[in-house]
């Protein structure tokens, strides 16, 4: 990693944490619905963890710093470079209070979505990337992901954290789901999509991702 960047990313880590004080608890993720996770990654594949290792990186002053490398089999991609259609290793700091990416299930077993951030030609992932299992995804996430969430990059989805809560731009959407309950992954980050109107391209709006097949999309009130 060049070091420029690392000691940006680590000088910001260090200053979460002493603002927040426990470090355990340093690293605070925002909602995030499918959809934006897509649109606002380098690269999202489909893949299995098979090994982890741990790599030293020297940086110009201090200490090196660790950084723990996960070894993934790439299944499918869904987003990324032309030269990045296998991606082999995923990099993350291995300390979670600096928001490090900790695979807690068995490596060498079922398939995950990733969505990670390049550093020249390696993939970033922290606690906060879109890291979530393959099976648990709804159809029409997966839909999304191979076509639909790609036509909305230009929408915005706004989280409604508290009441009252509004847009103020046409190209964007409200996403409710956590209002009450603060769950996030319900009905529209399991269903919906933000895109633009078929009739107005300037107007985003709410549309179902229906799973029967291509034209099938249908706009929600």
């Amino acid at each position: 990693m060049d070091s420029a960047k690392l000691c940006g990313f680590l000088t910001a880590s260090f200053l979460l944490v002493t603002l927040l004080g426990d470090p355990t608890e340093a690293c605070s993720c925002a909602p995030r619905h499918p959809q934006s996770a897509y649109c606002y990654s380098d690269v999202v594949i489909r893949g299995k963890f098979v090994a982890l290792s741990k790599e030293r990186v020297n940086i110009s002053a201090g200490e090196p710093v660790w950084w723990m490398r996960h070894e993934i089999k790439t299944t499918k991609v869904y987003k990324g470079p032309e030269h990045m259609q296998d991606v082999r290793f995923l990099h993350t700091p291995a300390m979670e209070s600096l928001c490090g990416y900790e695979h807690k299930s068995s490596l060498k077993g079922e398939e995950y979505v990733i969505a990670g951030m390049l550093d020249g030609d390696r993939v970033m992932i922290t606690a906060c990337s879109f890291i979530q299992p393959w099976a648990q995804l709804t159809p029409a996430q997966k839909r999304g992901l191979s076509s639909d969430y790609n036509k909305g990059c230009n929408c915005t989805i706004v989280p409604c954290t508290s009441l009252p809560c509004s847009v103020n731009s046409d190209n964007q959407c409200l996403w409710t789901d956590g209002i009450m309950s603060r769950i996030w992954d319900d009905f529209q980050a399991k269903r919906l999509a933000c895109l633009p109107r078929s009739d107005n391209a300037g107007l985003c709006t709410w549309q179902s991702l229906s799973s029967q097949g291509p034209g099938s999309l249908r706009r929600t009130q």
